[in-house]
């Protein structure tokens, strides 16, 4: 469905086109997927430790869950960059939250509890992964990398 060659502008374009009652529920999935592809993104091209060992394993040992993510993040990101991953996505709470976010929508329909899912109940939580996804790739930026470009292997970053 996506290419690393798309823009973020034509993954979102695509995933919002979706929003209709026939496909909530594909909006739905796309944009969870556009977002963990992202933040999977995000913490290999702002980690601290080369490339390699977080390919192999912080993400082996941090295997998915936003829980994991926001783990990973710390490890990573957050030793140098100074900033925790509700800091960096403020609506963080609404994506993570087990209980009422995003991600428990996500495994709903991923696990077969839920199959449908109306547009009016699903464009906000499309809409936050997608504005997450959104703020990641302005870290990137701020940071001169992005997302959306090939990630080199690179040695350990230093604290700042």
């Amino acid at each position: 469905m996506f290419f690393v060659s798309d823009s973020q502008a034509e993954r979102h374009r695509r995933i919002r086109a979706l929003l209709t009652e026939e496909s909530a529920t594909i909006a739905v999935i796309l944009a969870a997927i556009d977002f963990e592809w992202s933040i999977r993104r995000a913490i290999l091209a702002l980690g601290s430790s080369p490339t390699k060992h977080i390919r192999e394993v912080v993400f082996a040992r941090f295997h998915g869950g936003y829980d994991n993510y926001a783990d990973a993040w710390k490890q990573e990101v957050a030793v140098w960059l100074k900033q925790s991953l509700p800091q960096a996505i403020p609506h963080w709470s609404r994506l993570a939250n087990k209980q009422d976010g995003a991600v428990r929508l996500r495994g709903q329909i991923v696990h077969g509890a839920q199959v449908s899912v109306s547009v009016d109940f699903a464009t906000p939580r499309v809409e936050d992964w997608l504005s997450a996804s959104t703020l990641l790739e302005s870290l990137a930026n701020k940071h001169k990398t992005s997302l959306y470009k090939r990630i080199v292997r690179r040695t350990p970053r230093k604290a700042t």
